[in-house]
């Protein structure tokens, strides 16, 4: 089960996993609705490895919303051997997030390339 965590938590998790996924929502946002299940299959499915998935509601840790720019949720930080990732879009654009709900197979290549790493 994903665990809804405060802001001030999240050093201590992103240092005690391998992966983990930040999941920043809004109890109101429906697309978050939709993203929660996905995230909670790949939870499951790869918490053996070392990956896990926290939520963060950002109505609720607004001082982390603000510090980190979030204008849209949902909002996926990705934090692997404890530093956050920046992804480049394929055009050259570099993101620190995944903004809205992606394909299940985005977040699935993703764990399994950060995964496959040498630590």
């Amino acid at each position: 089960m994903v665990e809804e965590i405060k802001a001030d938590q999240l050093d201590l998790i992103v240092g005690s996993s391998k992966l983990v996924f930040v999941d920043c929502m809004a109890v109101w946002c429906h697309p978050c609705k939709t993203l929660g299940p996905m995230l909670e299959e790949l939870d499951e499915k790869y918490k053996e490895r070392g990956f896990k998935v926290v939520k963060i509601d950002v109505d609720r840790n607004r001082d982390f919303s603000m510090k980190n720019e979030i204008s849209s949720v949902p909002s996926v930080f990705v934090y692997s051997e404890g530093k956050r990732v920046i992804f480049d879009d394929g055009r050259g654009k570099r993101m620190d997030r995944l903004v809205g709900v992606m394909p299940q197979e985005v977040y699935t290549e993703i764990i399994e390339n950060l995964l496959s790493l040498p630590a």
